[in-house]
């Protein structure tokens, strides 16, 4: 089975590059922008990890990773914020994140995460 990684941020350029990225690390991702389009999609892709921008999303990023535990408990969900918006990233990590980032953050420790979310070990 693919494992694949979700990155749901309405902003595009940190979304693209940040998938750019994994992707030459051998990641599988997809992309969305839309917080309500993110329960179907996980339906019927085989995701691990969903990779959260809490930053773009605020509330309604804590509202969709609330239905994400609920519906696909095995998800591992990293949250992505700006330093600003703290209380959501505290929010979050009560709810059960696997991980939080702030912006800006170090890609390689990003990456060290998503492989230990996905039971690999860190290159």
């Amino acid at each position: 089975m693919t494992r694949q990684i979700l990155i749901i941020a309405k902003e595009n350029s940190m979304r693209i590059n940040l998938g750019q990225h994994l992707r030459q690390e051998g990641f599988v991702i997809a992309e969305m922008d839309h917080a309500d389009e993110a329960m179907a999609i996980l339906g019927v892709l085989p995701v691990q990890v969903v990779l959260l921008g809490l930053d773009s999303l605020k509330r309604d990023g804590l509202a969709l990773m609330r239905n994400i535990r609920n519906r696909f408990a095995d998800i591992k969900i990293i949250l992505i914020n700006s330093g600003d918006q703290l209380e959501l990233s505290i929010e979050g990590m009560r709810l059960g994140a696997y991980d939080d980032f702030i912006i800006p953050f170090d890609l390689d420790a990003l990456i060290a995460s998503i492989r230990k979310a996905l039971g690999r070990k860190p290159s």
